[in-house]
């Protein structure tokens, strides 16, 4: 009897040992992922990390912001800041990122602007100036009509087009909305007046007042005005279908290869260390499991697409190719 007590205790003492060295192992393992270059653990982040909204409190950028911020605090164990710097479609918010230290704890909740704000202005950045983070998806472009008008289809927008010209609410040359109507005229032949507004509100009322045909739009604000049945969507220029709006098909499907989305990501100063870009990366990507987060993307029929850091950057460089080319070609830029 106690040489079987004896064999139990060596037993039991062996389980022991293998499991101290296997956590050991996971600890060194955790260890080695945050290591800089000489092999030295980083300890990151040890204090409040700034995110920079380039738009103002309570606009999208903003709301996309705060709405990360507060998901990847918990991950990081440290306050995520919101900071907002407005201008210049964001080019106030790039050149101060730029000026910032590469050490991770200020990043930029970013947008399509961030290649179509330099290809349209004379700013001194570009989206090379910096270390793309992470990719979180893609606002979809629907195109809106006033509901019982007119027009009530694609095919019906087509037709009045090459009758006479559509008046196209936009919000600025060189727009998402600008460039999605230009193309659309492009590949079609349509006769189309750009109708320039200063915000959303101003372009409903118009729509709604009946003294604009039509207007592209980010679902989630005109989606209340559908629900009510004042507008009906027509078209997206998504490559997918919306999931709230599965009644309304893509140009894609239509037979019209465009395809204008506002983007979201967050992007870092140049040479930011890789162990903190990953840090950070891995954080904000369980953030997007937050429930908060997964109401933002419901509520703002966002498309759900997350790409790490290099994916994104090529994805970027992509974008820039497309814009640059497309506002070549309608004569915005030289």
């Amino acid at each position: 009897m106690g040489g079987l007590f004896l064999r139990k205790g060596v037993v039991l003492s062996l389980v022991v040992v293998l499991l101290i060295g296997i956590l050991t192992a996971g600890c060194s393992n955790q260890n080695a992922q945050n290591t800089d270059a000489n092999g030295e653990n980083i300890s990151f982040p040890e204090g409040p990390v700034t995110l920079i909204a380039w738009g103002s409190p309570g606009g999208g950028s903003d709301i996309f912001a705060r709405t990360l911020a507060k998901a990847s605090e918990p991950i990081l164990g440290k306050p995520v800041v919101v900071e907002n710097k407005p201008g210049g479609g964001g080019a106030t918010a790039m050149a101060y990122l730029e000026s910032q230290k590469p050490d991770g704890y200020t990043v930029l909740a970013v947008t399509t602007n961030l290649v179509l704000t330099p290809l349209t202005k004379d700013t001194p950045n570009t989206y090379e100036d910096f270390d793309p983070i992470i990719m979180i998806g893609r606002d979809a472009t629907m195109t809106a009509v006033k509901a019982n008008g007119e027009i009530t289809n694609l095919e019906d927008l087509i037709a009045l087009g090459k009758e006479r010209s559509i008046k196209w609410g936009t919000f600025g040359v060189g727009t998402t909305d600008h460039i999605a109507a230009a193309l659309l005229a492009e590949q079609t032949g349509i006769k189309v007046d750009f109708m320039p507004f200063e915000g959303g509100g101003e372009a409903l009322a118009a729509l709604l007042g009946g003294h604009i045909d039509v207007i592209n739009g980010n679902p989630s604000e005109i989606a209340d005005q559908i629900k009510a049945e004042q507008l009906a969507g027509i078209g997206v220029f998504s490559p997918e279908r919306l999931a709230d709006f599965g009644d309304v098909p893509t140009y894609k499907e239509k037979g019209y290869d465009i395809v204008v989305e506002t983007w979201r990501g967050i992007i870092a100063p140049k040479g930011t260390p890789d162990q903190v870009k990953n840090i950070l990366f891995e954080a904000f990507k369980e953030a997007l499991d937050d429930e908060a987060m997964k109401d933002y993307y419901k509520k703002n029929n966002i498309i759900k697409d997350v790409k790490n850091g290099d994916e994104f950057y090529k994805f970027i460089e992509k974008e820039n190719n497309f814009y640059k080319e497309v506002l070549t070609r309608m004569g915005l830029i030289k």
